[in-house]
This record gives C-alpha cells, structure tokens and sequence, in this order.
C-alpha cells in the first residue's frame, strides 16, 4: 500500500511525465527521490525532493537511491523509437532495468511500477527494436514476481500527450502550425492516446493495489482518435482553414520515403520518415478496459481538453513540463 509518508523513488524523473508524476507524489505527502541523468530541475519541486544525478548502470548510485525505499516508479529510458543506436537503446532500457531491479530487490523495495510502451505490444504488429527492449525489461521484472523476490506492476501506455511532450505528434502539431503539414486523407488511421495525468494517475493506483502484482496494464484515454481527426483538432484551434483537398496516400509515401533517405544521409536522429508514414496510415487501437475494471481506472482527461493549453505552451516556446 502507498502511505501518504512512503519513500518513493522515481527514475527519469525529469521527463514530461516524470515531473508530473513527481509533483502528484509531493501532494500525496510522499517522500520522494528522483534520478536522472540531468540535474534536478529548479524550482520548488526540486527544494522537497532528494536528488541522484547520474547513468543508471551505476550500480553504487542506483544503490544509495533504493536505500529505505517503498515504491520504485521506473521511467528512465532510451524512448528514441526511430534512434538507430540500438546497442545504447539496450544497454539502458535492458541492462539498466536489471540493475535497478537487482538494487531494489536488495534494498528490500516493496514494488516497482514500469512505465513500459505499447510499443511492447505484438497483438498488432511486430515488435520494433524499441519495442523488444521493452518487452524484455518487462519480463526481467516479471520473472523476479514469479520468484517472489519483489512486486512488479508493468504499464504500457499509449502516445501521451501532455504539456511538455515529445514525439511524432508533437511534430505532427508544429508542422502544422508552420502551415507545411499535408492534409491527410480520411478517415486516416485510428490511434489510442493517454494524457499524463491519467497515465500518472494509473500509476498511483498500480502501486497501490495488492491485486496489480505481477500485471501488465494498457494505459489509454479510453477513446479512439483519428489522425485526419487530430489534425483538423490542431488546425481549427489554431485558428487555420481545413483544406478541402487531401494528399493522396502514394504522394504520401513518397515524401516520408525521400525524408527517409534524407536523414539516413545526414544521420538525422529522430527526423519524420517512413516511421512516420506509418504511424500516420496505420491503425493503432487499444482498450483500458482490463486496468479500468481490475483498479479502478477512471481516466479524465481527452487531446480535445489538452490542446489548448500545449498550443498555448508552444506558442510560448517553454519546453517546460506540467
């Protein structure tokens, strides 16, 4: 059970999601400790938290941190999808969660909740590079359940969006707003997307629950989006004309594949490509029902509520979190 004075350690907690988390934990009245690679951010965040900087393969560090620990939420990850450093992708999102677990089992954690991906997933498609390295940290940790060394909780959230977010749909949201995005076809593909504070909420609620043990929970919204319906979204909040006219699915192709061939040239990280192409043609649905109806999971918010205030934040230009 997560007291209101439990010790808590959240690793990647300078991420978007991270922060959020960080700060439901303060107003719970935990006692928390947060890991990164980055120093802590400012503000008064970081005045009530119990900072460790530094790479999490390092065991001492890792072991100072779980000292006295109740509950390990796990966020730390390489979350580049289209990143071609695999050997670095694995060396943290799999070594590094070993290491962890080998810590926290030593310091006597009581369970770690893992902020996995959907991405580890195969009900759908196969499983991307990225994807693997999640699913293999997810049974690492399962394992140590069925050897009842620790508890372990796993959450495999969809695209999250949020204030602070990154990834293909926050490129989708600038592109359109420097009016170079191409409209896309209808219906478009559907998609499942969560809100942070809905994924934190979640996890809350996965560290708390004796019967989250040793479970794999999706994490969504609860609702289906389109893509084509996402972009009329962004472009009628900023204000913009939809265009009457859509871009053929081969004109499509064709313009993800030449960016493809672009950034593999110029050894672009992360830049839209035929991953992209993909994620935008290509349906990705999934149902919370197994975590609402096991945990009690009530989720609140939509992209249509969010919207207004990432634009707001872009149009700021503060990267800054929740």
């Amino acid at each position: 059970m997560l007291e209101s004075n439990s010790v808590v350690l959240v690793t990647g907690a300078t991420g978007f999601i991270g922060q959020t988390l960080t700060r439901r934990l303060l107003a719970r009245g935990c006692q928390v400790r947060t890991l990164s690679r980055r120093a802590a951010l400012a503000g008064p965040d970081a005045q009530e938290t119990r900072h460790f900087q530094g790479d999490l393969r390092d065991e001492a560090l890792l072991a100072r941190a779980c000292d006295g620990v109740d509950t390990v939420f796990h966020l730390a990850a390489y979350a580049h999808v289209n990143q071609h450093d695999l050997e670095q992708m694995r060396a943290t999102n799999v070594e590094g969660t070993r290491l962890l677990l080998t810590a926290a089992v030593k310091s006597g954690v009581r369970r770690i909740v893992f902020f996995s991906s959907i991405h580890a997933d195969d009900s759908q498609a196969a499983l991307t590079a990225y994807g693997s390295a999640k699913r293999e940290a997810e049974e690492l940790l399962l394992a140590a359940v069925r050897e009842r060394t620790i508890e372990v909780c796993c959450l495999r959230p969809a695209n999250v969006y949020g204030l602070g977010m990154k990834g293909n749909l926050l490129t989708m949201i600038r592109l359109i707003e420097r009016g170079v995005f191409p409209p896309l076809p209808t219906p478009g593909a559907a998609i499942s997307l969560v809100g942070q504070r809905d994924l934190c909420e979640a996890a809350l609620l996965a560290a708390a629950a004796p019967q989250a043990n040793g479970k794999v929970y999706v994490v969504t919204d609860g609702r289906t989006y389109t893509m084509k319906g996402i972009e009329v979204s962004v472009r009628r909040a900023l204000g913009r004309a939809v265009p009457r006219w859509q871009t053929p699915l081969f004109v499509l192709w064709c313009g993800a594949a030449a960016l493809e061939v672009l950034s593999r040239a110029l050894r672009l990280r992360n830049a839209p490509g035929l991953r992209s192409y993909h994620a935008l043609t290509t349906d990705s649905v999934f149902s919370c029902e197994k975590i609402q109806n096991e945990l009690g999971y009530n989720p609140a918010a939509s992209f249509t509520d969010d919207l207004p205030a990432i634009l707001q934040q872009l149009k700021r230009g503060d990267p800054g979190a929740t």
